[in-house]
């Protein structure tokens, strides 16, 4: 069944998907800035890192899967964020 345009299902999969979109771009300026600016170079360093390494690994003959997780948020990632909740409560 299609979902018409003012669902509320359809508006938080769109608000999520520009956060994450945002949070992303966000990492990409900051680094791009951080390269030419050293004043803006805090705003790429991680303010919060979590590590998750589960150490499990799949092993096939022709094929072997690890499995883990990273995730660095800095204040790039969060400006980038908002930016995104922002276009997505105006939308």
């Amino acid at each position: 069944m299609a979902l018409g345009k003012n669902s509320s299902v359809s508006k938080t999969g769109r608000t999520i998907v520009l956060i994450l979109a945002g949070a992303a771009l966000g990492t990409l300026m900051g680094f791009g800035v951080s390269k030419y600016s050293e004043l803006l170079k805090p705003l790429v360093q991680p303010l919060i890192k979590l590590d998750f390494p589960l150490n499990t690994y799949l092993d096939f003959f022709f094929l072997s899967f690890s499995f883990g997780f990273t995730l660095n948020i800095s204040a790039s990632t969060l400006i980038g964020g908002f930016f995104g909740y922002w276009i997505a409560s105006r939308w």
